[in-house]
């Protein structure tokens, strides 16, 4: 029964929030209008630290339209403990203009959701370590079983909206997951359902009566549902796309040369991962199965290479990084030339138009997930 409950207060795989991408940052913390002003380090950038706002949006900017958040930042960003779990948030709705969503999960012995669906968003999670047992939809036919897979580290699980997914940690040892979604919306779910972190390195506290009453009616509210044992798969819309897993270790997925002369596997295409939450995300709410805008999730292992960096290359699309191994160096051009090296476990998104060029100037390769975000030719009618 503790497992179960444990599990329930993590159907937290879900929510909305708002605003544009700023020089924003985040802090776990309530502000209170008597407290102190917070160190101001520079080359981070602030919203509202010292107002009645209920986070402190904290973002490391080396120029505009950069955000980088590295693992020595993770306290200072709004942190939540949730079905005996902890999640960071690395890219909130208020960074990213409500496109998408990014988060660092630390998936507890025993944690993680209970099976669900979700009415406004995809999600995608990347085991960066240990093992994670996902639900890949139900079974059709009688007694309609959980479709399970055990997950190791190397592999994204993409859940489409509308079909039944969630995970659990069966193993001995906590897991962790990058997972990112579209559009935005979960970040203000964790913070209503979950818990504030006070001390980022404390024990990961068990969950609790009142925790479970809050999820179950946040998630009441914005419309998604816990699968219970024995139902059906439920009813999605025609064209909704399947639950892809995908792994860099799998010589059947999709090559390609990234900018820098990198070799890319690419996890998730934009066919794969669909387009119909997209539309909500780049042009906000209209007509349900709308064509909108998508993503392409990819993996790259770049080995050492010399002191200088390649030609700077401008994308398209917001581009997003998150560091597995080694570091990379990143070099901004136009009018600022900046150059910054993150490690690993490290958060980079990089606005459309910004001249970017990226290199591994250390000892050992260095390895990264990348997301391009794609916004629609033209918005669709409403």
């Amino acid at each position: 029964m503790h497992q179960r409950l444990g599990l329930l207060g993590a159907i937290a795989v879900p929510c909305l929030l708002a605003l544009t991408l700023t020089e924003a940052a985040y802090s776990q913390r309530p502000q209170r209008p008597d407290r102190q002003p917070v160190r101001r380090d520079p080359g981070y950038t602030y919203l509202d630290c010292d107002g009645f706002s209920a986070e402190c949006l904290i973002s490391e900017t080396p120029v505009s339209g950069v955000r980088m958040v590295r693992p020595k930042d993770y306290p200072r960003r709004p942190a939540y403990y949730l079905s005996s779990n902890l999640y960071t948030t690395l890219a909130g709705g208020r960074e990213t203009g409500n496109r998408f969503v990014a988060f660092d999960m630390q998936v507890e012995v025993q944690g993680g959701p209970l099976a669900h669906t979700h009415r406004n968003e995809w999600e995608s999670f990347f085991v960066s370590d240990g093992m994670v047992t996902f639900v890949e939809g139900v079974n059709p036919a009688p007694p309609f079983a959980l479709n399970e897979v055990d997950v190791n580290a190397s592999t994204v699980i993409y859940g489409p909206q509308g079909p039944v997914h969630g995970f659990q940690n069966k193993t001995k040892a906590r897991a962790r997951i990058f997972s990112f979604a579209m559009p935005a919306g979960l970040d203000n779910f964790f913070r209503n359902s979950g818990t504030p972190v006070s001390d980022y390195y404390a024990p990961i506290p068990p969950i609790d009566v009142a925790e479970i009453v809050r999820t179950a009616f946040w998630a009441e509210q914005r419309g998604d549902a816990l699968w219970f044992v024995g139902a059906p798969p439920p009813a999605v819309p025609a064209g909704t796309p399947e639950m892809v897993s995908s792994s860099y270790n799998d010589s059947n997925r999709p090559k390609e040369t990234g900018p820098f002369g990198e070799s890319r596997v690419v996890l998730l295409t934009p066919t794969e991962v669909g387009n119909t939450t997209g539309a909500t995300a780049f042009c906000g709410p209209g007509r349900p199965g709308r064509a909108g805008g998508s993503v392409k999730y990819s993996y790259f292992s770049m080995p050492n290479q010399r002191s200088d960096f390649p030609s700077n290359y401008t994308s398209p699309n917001t581009e997003v990084f998150y560091t597995l191994g080694g570091n990379v160096s990143f070099n901004f051009g136009g009018l600022v030339n900046q150059s910054v090296t993150v490690e690993t476990g490290s958060y980079v998104q990089i606005e459309a138009g910004i001249p970017f060029a990226i290199a591994n100037h250390g000892t050992v390769p260095a390895r990264a997930l990348a997301v391009s975000v794609i916004p629609p030719a033209v918005c669709p009618q409403q």
